[in-house]
């Protein structure tokens, strides 16, 4: 009986606190806590993301027109002429590019599944073009690669491009 209650009240008191002292102490309790807003961080980046495929959206028929006739700037092109398309940098509302941060939970597939993306998709299939969404990753020399990382985790800054061709 003695040991009973022993055993009973060091297993009531201690095992909590000693394993949360144990994880304080050795770092461990990072591996096992959630990273805060990571959710939060990624809806607040897709709705910047949004809002910059709605100036799209408004301005995709005169943008086409324009390019077509030659008078659109391609900032990686400066010769004059139309190139057959249009690339469009996903900007923060203050004009400078979004860099996600590395980890971001943001993909091409959760672009893809905001309305704005699918009205500017459903608009241009109306109307015979392409669009096509590209993730840009910044490498560690900070030179811009459309190729995949080598890494087995995805440790990149990167950015995103919609490219709408068809004409």
């Amino acid at each position: 009986m003695f040991l009973r209650f022993f055993s009973f009240n060091i297993s009531y008191i201690y095992p909590m606190s000693f394993l949360n002292n144990f994880l304080d102490k050795t770092g461990l309790s990072l591996v096992f806590k959630r990273r805060i807003d990571d959710e939060t961080l990624m809806h607040q980046n897709l709705a910047i993301i949004e809002q910059a495929l709605g100036d799209i959206l408004q301005n995709i028929e005169s943008d086409i027109e324009t390019e077509k006739q030659g008078l659109f700037k391609h900032p990686e092109n400066p010769i004059e002429g139309s190139l057959g398309y249009l690339q469009y940098i996903i900007n923060k509302p203050s004009g400078e590019k979004l860099i996600l941060p590395r980890f971001s939970l943001v993909s091409c597939n959760s672009i893809k599944m905001t309305d704005t993306y699918r009205r500017l998709k459903d608009r241009l299939a109306e109307s015979g073009y392409i669009i096509e969404l590209k993730e840009v990753n910044i490498d560690y020399q900070g030179n811009d690669t459309y190729a995949q990382p080598a890494d087995i985790f995805d440790d990149f800054e990167r950015y995103f491009v919609v490219q709408i061709s068809g004409w």
